[in-house]
């Protein structure tokens, strides 16, 4: 990712703290918690499974040990269900008929669900007019529309994986850089919202091997849920209906003009039958309380978060799927940032009286099955949103290697010269502002509530999301100076004389 260096390397005062004749955040301590919560017997703390459980009642133990008050609705908890997973009943099944040609599709062999209703009875959708929308995108800004003039309400509609053009660093649509209504998720909306019933994802022709993993479902059984049935289907079995309508060429001339082929499929009729019934499942966020040491300004609060369940055992969620079985453990994603908002809860209420606004610490839950536990706590705080001047997220801070990326800031500038006199008054990390950008973790939920939001990120490596995110690999002398770093930017926002403002997306 492109550099925005703004700060440079700091010059290093030692791991000074956030109350300069206070406790120090301790790396022994954060060790300690960072082998519990990424230990192999905690099998990668999966949302809905009765380790993550034993991982939420250890952060509480923690918390009540250092001397917060519990700010949950529920103890120190804030529960809620989400959906982990979904069960498999009997006679799922999927066909096209082409005139007298029927193409046939087995579940977990050449056909899996992106994204299902899943209500746990028997859903048939029988004959089905097919359309062919091309490679699915609507972006007309780009001057590319596969659905200009297209009427899919009600139909089945088949579109080609991946983007036209996607390694011309010439083209109009962003280069070689994918489009953001390239994912699977995007080009499901789109064909949701003209009303379709069903969208059908074959792989595009400028790959020569089908990508997806068929096999995998029946291991990990998951779907997401859009509004409308999406079905991946192998290239093998569909390769008929392709060739009948000549899909194949048009998606190849797409890709040489950018001028959309997009047409009815007459004759062509899709059945879909589809028996799976989600997993729902009950998850808590863990929330604690330091109540602000001024009495005008303590009903204010910043919170601190990060986010504690991982990917458990892999599957569709692991960047390695075929690992299915095998325990992620996630020590840097985000056992590191659970251990530093651990210890910088202890270290903040051994300094209580540097925070006039209060301090909410959060662990949430549901962050890797979409924001799930963040988005839950903005509806239920201890201290409401609208009184929440800032919130500090800490996802993966386990590989520093001496910097540390800070996204956020361009929606709050005004917070820039706290974070330079909190780095002035730390350690010696460089600033640096690349990561993953503003709104892609737990911070996203509070931008979206107009909450100005700052994450705190040390960078991907090749064992993210992967079995290999082991706790022995985390640098926890780098993440004790991000925390030490966030701990006392925290300070700072919390002594503001005035709230840092919001500037819009």
């Amino acid at each position: 990712m492109r550099s925005f260096a703004f700060a440079g390397v700091v010059a290093a005062c030692g791991l000074a703290l956030a109350a300069a004749d206070g406790p120090a955040i301790s790396a022994d301590n954060l060790r300690t918690h960072l082998q519990f919560l990424s230990a192999d017997d905690m099998r990668g703390r999966g949302n809905g499974s009765a380790e993550l459980e034993r991982a939420a009642d250890y952060i509480a133990e923690q918390f009540q040990a250092a001397g917060l008050r519990p700010g949950g609705v529920d103890g120190w908890f804030q529960p809620f269900e989400l959906v982990a997973g979904v069960t498999i009943g009997d006679g799922n099944s999927l066909s096209i008929k082409n005139g007298a040609v029927t193409a046939s599709f087995r579940l977990g062999a050449s056909y899996y669900p992106l994204a299902a209703q899943a209500q746990g009875q028997l859903s048939q959708l029988d004959g089905l007019e097919m359309v062919f929308a091309g490679y699915g995108i609507s972006a007309p800004e780009k001057g590319y529309d596969d659905y200009a003039g297209l009427e899919v309400q009600g139909k089945a509609v088949l579109v080609f994986s991946h983007e036209p053009q996607e390694r011309s660093p010439n083209s109009r649509l962003d280069g070689t850089r994918p489009l953001p209504q390239t994912t699977v998720e995007a080009k499901a909306a789109a064909a949701r919202d003209l009303g379709a019933r069903l969208l059908i994802v074959v792989g595009d022709p400028t790959h020569a091997s089908d990508q997806a993993d068929y096999g995998l479902f029946p291991l990990d059984p998951d779907v997401e849920d859009r509004g409308i049935t999406v079905l991946r289907v192998r290239r093998k079995e569909a390769q008929s209906l392709l060739d009948a309508f000549d899909l194949d060429f048009r998606a190849k001339r797409i890709d040489t003009d950018l001028v959309p082929r997009s047409r009815p499929l007459m004759g062509a009729r899709v059945s879909y039958t589809e028996h799976l019934s989600k997993n729902r499942r009950t998850v808590r966020n863990v929330v604690g309380v330091l109540q602000g040491s001024d009495g005008a300004r303590r009903d204010e609060a910043v919170v601190i978060g990060a986010h504690y369940d991982h990917v458990g055992t892999g599957g569709r969620l692991s960047v390695v799927p075929e690992k299915v079985g095998e325990i992620h453990n996630g020590a840097d994603d985000n056992a590191s940032g659970t251990s530093a908002i651990i210890e910088m809860a202890r270290v903040a209420v051994g300094a209580a009286g540097r925070f006039p606004r209060s301090l909410v610490f959060v662990a949430f839950a549901g962050e890797e099955r979409g924001l799930l536990g963040s988005a839950h706590y903005t509806s239920v705080a201890p201290v409401p949103v609208a009184s929440t001047v800032a919130m500090l997220n800490l996802d993966m801070v386990g590989r520093a290697k001496g910097r540390v990326d800070i996204s956020g800031l361009e929606l709050s500038p005004s917070m820039e010269t706290d974070l330079q006199a909190a780095a002035r008054a730390t350690s010696g990390l460089e600033l640096r502002r690349e990561g993953p950008g503003a709104g892609r973790s737990d911070d996203s939920s509070f931008i979206d509530r107009r909450v100005p939001a700052i994450n705190f990120f040390t960078g991907f490596h090749g064992d993210y999301h992967r079995p290999s995110d082991d706790w022995e690999r985390v640098d926890v002398p780098g993440t004790t100076r991000v925390a030490t770093l966030a701990l006392e930017f925290a300070a700072r926002l919390a002594a503001r004389d005035t709230r840092p403002e919001f500037v819009s997306k």
